[in-house]
């Protein structure tokens, strides 16, 4: 099997050095070995680890999520059921941050639509007086 080093490794996954140094300092990559001149030589099981990395952030998984499913299935303590319950509970989660942001929203499109009106509620018109503010 053929090694990379590390600039080469980089180039292959399309991260920088430095992500490829934090993935390997955090646990997500395991510490490659050495060359007799000390380079670190690195398998391909780590660009099809770092394409898997990369999925899994713009599925939204955080890197602590991503490191825990590493680890777990390197041990074989996650099953595709327990993986499948863990998307569904990351799919509640945006699920709760969408309803936030739509509620968030509708306070904007109440907030906008109060200072465009020519008869504002009270409590407007004490937030515009506050900021100096013309009606």
């Amino acid at each position: 099997m053929r090694k990379y080093l590390r600039g080469e490794i980089a180039s292959l996954a399309n991260v920088n050095m430095a992500t490829l140094r934090y993935y390997e300092n955090h646990g997500l990559i395991p510490a490659p070995p050495r060359s007799e001149s000390g380079y670190r030589l690195y398998s391909e099981d780590v660009l099809t680890r770092m394409e898997f990395i990369k999925n899994a952030k713009l599925c939204g998984f955080t890197l602590k999520e991503i490191k825990k499913a590493l680890i777990n299935s390197a041990d074989g303590s996650i099953s595709i059921t327990d993986f499948i319950d863990f998307i569904n509970r990351k799919m509640d989660r945006i699920d709760e941050e969408i309803a936030a942001k739509e509620q968030t929203k509708h306070m904007l499109l109440e907030l906008k639509n109060n200072l465009e009106s020519t008869m504002k509620a009270p409590e407007v018109q004490e937030v515009l007086d506050i900021l100096h503010m013309d009606s």
